[in-house]
């Protein structure tokens, strides 16, 4: 590098430094809202800054897919938007098949859907405009501040949504490849009552072990159900966290330094977006691999277990 690019270099930081204390343009108050802001309300809906943050993110994921199948050939060039797509899900899918194995085909467009959304709702809050352009309203006696654009992803409203249809996907899916009574049998365990019942009608006397191995059966029932409602919790606010935290971070060093320091902050807020929004579609795909395979092993332990009874009975 010669030496007139390493002094312009310097100078461009130096004035980039000397601009954070005497630029006019400087965050003079730190906001932060937990809440979403309301914006207007249409009807019944009331339309928060996230929520028009989630509308924003659709509509840019419809356009990218709109036009990456706008004109498909057998061989895309290297940077069309086609062959941009196509790697992305490769990679996807190929990610995806470490946890969900054969079942990855039925499993990937919920996962994949997961993950390109949130990647790109994580990410929009750094562009320019969001959090510094609003209009001021009064609330609470006060004139105050009120951003257009904010984050969908620090709404727990939002990541909340997003947990439930992750946790009611895995119930699906459980449903369609082992069954809608087998899969209810996974919470509520009744074979060993019935095994129970049909000793007493058979006068063979009373199994207390297959009566207390029933209740214990139902108890672990309950059990599985507080799970997936743990589930919903752990999913939402973990992304709301990670996120929500790194946005307030982001406003701190706007307050302190608008340019140069945040830079840093800003990519790694870049990184922080895409694991967190890699680590959902992670855990909801192995929890979607989780929801077959056990049912699996379940049923077939539980259809063995009254046969091997049965057996027994009729031997005495």
């Amino acid at each position: 590098m010669s030496g007139k690019k390493v002094v312009v270099i310097v100078a461009i930081i130096i004035l980039l430094i000397a601009a954070n204390f005497f630029t006019p343009f400087t965050v003079n108050r730190i906001s932060v809202e937990l809440k979403p802001e309301r914006l207007f309300e249409v009807g019944p809906l009331a339309v928060t800054n996230t929520l028009l943050s989630s509308w924003l993110t659709v509509i840019i994921l419809v356009i990218f897919a709109l036009l990456s199948c706008r004109h498909l050939v057998d061989t895309p060039a290297p940077l069309s938007m086609q062959n941009v797509m196509e790697m992305m899900v490769e990679a996807a899918y190929d990610l995806l098949e470490q946890f969900a194995g054969a079942h990855t085909r039925a499993f990937f467009t919920v996962s994949a859907t997961f993950l390109l959304y949130i990647v790109v709702a994580n990410w929009l809050p750094l562009l320019p405009g969001f959090g510094s352009v609003g209009i001021f309203a009064q609330r609470d006696g006060r004139r105050a501040f009120i951003p257009l654009l904010r984050g969908s992803t620090t709404d727990l409203n939002t990541t909340t949504a997003l947990a439930i249809c992750s946790v009611v996907s895995s119930q699906v899916y459980a449903v369609r490849f082992a069954g809608f009574f087998n899969h209810l049998l996974h919470y509520i365990a009744i074979d060993n009552f019935l095994a129970f019942g049909k000793l007493i009608a058979k006068g063979k006397g009373l199994k207390l072990g297959l009566l207390l191995q029933g209740f214990l059966d139902l108890f672990i029932g309950l059990l599985n159900i507080f799970e997936e409602l743990t589930k919903v919790l752990s999913f939402s606010f973990r992304l709301f966290g990670n996120v929500f935290g790194g946005e307030v971070l982001l406003t701190v060093m706007a307050f302190l330094a608008p340019y140069v320091v945040s830079v840093p902050f800003m990519m790694m807020e870049l990184f922080t977006g895409f694991i967190q929004a890699l680590i959902f579609a992670l855990l909801s795909t192995a929890f979607f691999a989780q929801a077959v395979p056990n049912h699996g092993q379940t049923i077939g332990a539980r259809d063995s277990a009254p046969s091997q009874q049965t057996a027994e009975t009729e031997k005495q």
